[in-house]
C-alpha cells in the first residue's frame, strides 16, 4: 500500500494550497521532500504531524518566523507537546515583563507630587512645616514648582543647578521672614495666572519681585555668572516651562529676566 502522498493531495490533506507548501519549503519550515522515480515530491507521516503542527500554532497567532524559531528544524524530534510547554514558558515569561511594566506606570501615575530628586531635597531642607505653609498659601505654586523641578530632573541642560537649589533653600530655612515674602511673592504670580500678559499688574509684579531677589544676599553673585545653559537650550527649556506656566505668568519671567539682566550691567557699570 502506497505509503506517501504527492504534493497535491498532501496540500488537500492538510487544507492548504500547493503553493503554500512550495512556500513553506523555501522558508525552511518543511525540509526538502523526498522524490519518486518520476521526480514527484514525496510526503508521509513526519511530514504531515511537522504540518500539524504549523496550523495549531498558527492558530495560536504566532507568526511564521516565530513558528520556525519554535519548532527548530525539520529534522529535529521534538513532541507538539514540548513544544506548547516551551511556548507557554515564553508567554509567561512576557505576561510577568509587561506586569512589571504595568506596574512601574501605575507607580508613576501614583507617586507623590514631591518625589522628584530636587524638589524632594529642596523640601527636606525647608522641612515640614515650610513644606506644609508652601502648600497652604499658594497651592498653584507649589503644583507648578514640582513641575518644573521635574523639567530640571529629567534632562540634562548642561548646568550644576543642584547647589543653587540647596543655597536658596537654606538661607529661607534660616530666615524664615524672606520665605514669607517670597511666599507672598508666589501668591501673587498665582493671581495673575489668569490676566492678560499685558496687564499692568504683570509688569508690576515682575519689576518688584526683580527688586526683591536683588536684595537677597545670595542672589548678587548670580548676577556676575555667566549664562550656564547654551542658548538652544534656553529657547527649549523655555518652550518647556510655557508648558507649566500661563502666558500672563510667563510674560512676568521674561520681564523678570530682563529687569535683572539690567540690574548685572549696572553691576558691570559700577552704578
Amino acid at each position: 500500500m502506497e505509503k506517501s502522498l504527492k504534493i497535491g493531495e498532501f496540500a488537500q490533506v492538510t487544507g492548504v494550497t500547493v503553493k503554500t507548501v512550495l512556500h513553506y519549503h523555501k522558508f525552511g519550515l518543511l525540509s526538502e521532500a523526498k522524490r519518486s522515480s518520476g521526480g514527484y515530491r514525496l510526503y508521509g507521516a513526519a511530514e504531515l504531524n511537522r504540518m500539524r503542527s504549523i496550523r495549531r500554532l498558527k492558530n495560536l497567532g504566532l507568526s511564521l518566523e516565530q513558528i520556525k524559531e519554535v519548532l527548530g528544524e525539520p529534522e529535529d524530534q521534538i513532541s507538539f507537546r514540548s513544544i506548547l510547554l516551551t511556548l507557554q514558558d515564553e508567554l509567561l515569561a512576557q505576561i510577568r515583563a509587561m506586569q512589571e511594566r504595568v506596574e512601574m506606570i501605575r507607580k508613576l501615575l501614583d507617586e507623590a507630587p514631591d518625589d522628584t530628586p530636587s524638589f524632594k531635597k529642596v523640601m527636606e531642607i525647608l522641612g515640614p512645616e515650610a513644606q506644609e505653609k508652601f502648600q497652604e498659601i499658594c497651592p498653584e505654586i507649589y503644583e507648578q514648582e514640582r513641575k518644573l523641578y521635574e523639567v530640571f530632573d529629567d534632562l540634562q541642560w548642561g548646568i550644576d543647578y543642584e547647589d543653587i537649589l540647596r543655597e536658596v533653600a537654606e538661607y529661607f530655612r534660616d530666615n524664615p521672614d524672606q520665605y514669607q515674602r517670597s511666599l507672598d511673592y508666589g501668591s501673587r504670580l498665582a493671581a495673575i495666572a489668569d490676566l492678560p500678559p499685558d496687564s499692568t499688574l504683570v509688569k508690576e509684579l515682575a519689576r518688584d519681585y526683580a527688586g526683591y531677589l536683588i536684595e537677597l544676599p545670595f542672589f548678587a553673585p548670580f548676577l556676575n555668572q555667566e549664562p550656564g545653559m547654551k542658548p538652544s537650550l534656553e529657547v527649549l527649556f523655555s518652550d518647556m516651562v510655557a508648558e507649566v506656566y500661563s502666558p500672563s505668568q510667563m510674560k512676568m519671567l521674561k520681564l523678570l529676566g530682563e529687569y535683572l539682566e539690567d540690574a548685572k550691567e549696572a553691576v558691570k557699570r559700577g552704578d
